[in-house]
């Protein structure tokens, strides 16, 4: 007779990595919001716009989320990704950064959804792309029950920000999140402003940007073609570069175009592409630019953003919005 040998599977033990977490930040008073609460306005329609840890445009939610403010008045958000197994805190890449993109330079969101530090760096990223927060701090934490049934946890922190390009800067590991409420946090945040990237560094991390914008736009461009009929190749180049600028937006004087501001309205002055080419117009004179390339840059756009095909209403919607709304998902 053939004995059956059952392996017990390990079990998550995330529920009390949460419980414990949770917990230390309920005794030291911080006003933390759990996955389905609110935070504001800003963060959270940036969380639920952005590409899902599986790829996909179901929202995100951080297990915790809050957000600080330091002795200098600036506002930090903090985002927290639990896991609940051993081994599962972060995954590196090669030069020892958190391995967030393919070898193609598109996301992995295996690693994103599987380790508690991708995850949260993969969240700080959506501030960073649809907020104004230029600052965002990482945290991942996950652990697992020793031989003894005794739980064991480990919790790493990051810092992602505009300087390195969202790839994010290890601050160090911890045992709790003491360093969160005042006054520890402000000798946090001392802690933070003392990274540094080298020239070297910020030059690897620039490259890798780039490759990742370029598989993101190749990405974008053959959606269009394949998806969006009676556009040329310089009706798709222009589309692109128009929706790339009129989202740059300038800090206190320009607000980045956001897909609300489209209506597909038949309105004369108000149709999609004239909210646009406003939007460029404001951007490009913030920038200073020599008038003689500001009216280049409008004129090569000007035709195709103003076309009437791309104008035209069809089942509540312009074409051009669908392309600018495709552009918008696809960083």
């Amino acid at each position: 007779m053939t004995k059956t040998v059952t392996k017990n599977k390990v079990r998550s033990v995330e529920p009390l990595i949460a419980d414990l977490a949770n917990g230390w930040m309920k005794s030291y008073n911080l006003d933390y919001k759990l996955e389905q609460e609110p935070l504001n306005t800003e963060i959270d329609k940036a969380l639920d716009e952005y590409l899902s840890k599986s790829g996909g445009k179901g929202g995100n939610r951080p297990d915790a989320k809050l957000l600080l403010q330091d002795k200098n008045l600036n506002y930090w958000p903090v985002l927290i990704e639990y896991k609940g197994y051993k081994g599962k805190l972060e995954k590196l890449d090669s030069c020892g950064n958190i391995d967030n993109l393919t070898a193609r330079n598109e996301p992995n969101y295996s690693n994103i959804k599987s380790f508690a530090v991708n995850g949260a760096v993969h969240y700080a990223n959506a501030l960073l792309h649809h907020t104004s927060y230029t600052d965002i701090i990482a945290i991942g934490m996950t652990g697992y029950k020793d031989e003894l049934g005794k739980l064991k946890h480990s919790i790493a922190v990051y810092y992602v920000s505009k300087n390195n390009l969202g790839v994010g800067q290890k601050v160090g590991e911890y045992t709790d999140l003491s360093f969160l409420p005042p006054p520890e946090f402000d000798k946090f945040i001392e802690k933070v402003k003392t990274l540094n990237i080298s020239a070297e560094q910020l030059e690897q991390l620039r490259e890798r940007k780039e490759q990742e914008i370029k598989a993101s736009l190749v990405k974008l461009n053959n959606d269009i073609y394949q998806n969006e009929k009676n556009l040329s190749e310089d009706d798709r180049v222009y589309l692109v570069a128009s929706s790339i600028i009129a989202t740059l937006g300038v800090p206190g004087k320009v607000k980045p175009l956001e897909k609300e501001d489209l209506k597909s309205s038949p309105e004369s002055g108000e149709t999609d592409g004239e909210i646009i080419l406003r939007k460029i117009k404001a951007f490009l004179t913030e920038k200073a630019l020599p008038e003689t390339k500001k009216e280049l840059i409008i004129r090569t756009l000007q035709n195709t953003l103003t076309s009437d095909n791309l104008n035209k209403i069809t089942a509540g919607e312009t074409q051009l919005k669908r392309v600018f709304n495709k552009r918008l998902c696809s960083e």
